[in-house]
């Protein structure tokens, strides 16, 4: 997940962890603009905007719950912030009250899913309220294995769409 958010970005702004979900908080980026229109508290009223100095505080565990860090990259346009998240199939409940907030917010939510998670009922059941509430949603299969010409990665995919009501990729 935070492997596109920065692909996305152009620039390593997220935590990337081989082995494990490594954001524990949201980041918000955006331009001039949307940054400091978020810090004002005015994008996503739900949380305590902070700008983000250290990137080892969207990890750190002493962190507030509400607290969203905030990027300015002025390559963005005005009609465009991007937000990196916890996992949506985490144990913690903070992180799905989290995604909650920021799902009701956003207009694209990109879904990125492994072998393992694909069919968990709580991560259908979210994307499926996005889907219903108009949210635009971009499933990913992360892990997916070229030997076989992904066809597990499509198979679990297709099964992802029907479950959520999307239009199977490509």
């Amino acid at each position: 997940k935070s492997t596109v958010f920065n692909m996305l970005l152009g620039e390593h702004v997220s935590p990337v962890c081989d082995t494990a979900a490594a954001t524990s908080r949201p980041v918000l980026v955006g331009n001039a603009l949307r940054a400091g229109q978020c810090l004002e508290g005015n994008l996503l009223p739900e949380f305590h905007p902070l700008p983000l100095t250290k990137g080892e505080a969207l990890i750190a565990s002493d962190t507030p719950d509400n607290a969203l860090f905030v990027v300015q990259h002025d390559s963005l346009p005005d009609h465009l912030v991007l937000l990196d998240i916890p996992d949506v199939d985490s144990i913690e409940q903070r992180h799905w009250e989290v995604a909650e907030n920021i799902q009701a917010a956003g207009d694209v939510v990109i879904a990125v899913l492994t072998g393992e998670k694909y069919k968990d009922d709580r991560v259908v059941s979210f994307f499926r309220r996005a889907r219903k509430a108009g949210r635009l949603i971009l499933p990913l299969m992360n892990k997916a294995n070229p030997l076989d010409d992904y066809a597990s990665a499509k198979r679990h995919l297709g099964t992802f769409c029907e479950d959520v009501g999307l239009t199977p990729p490509a």
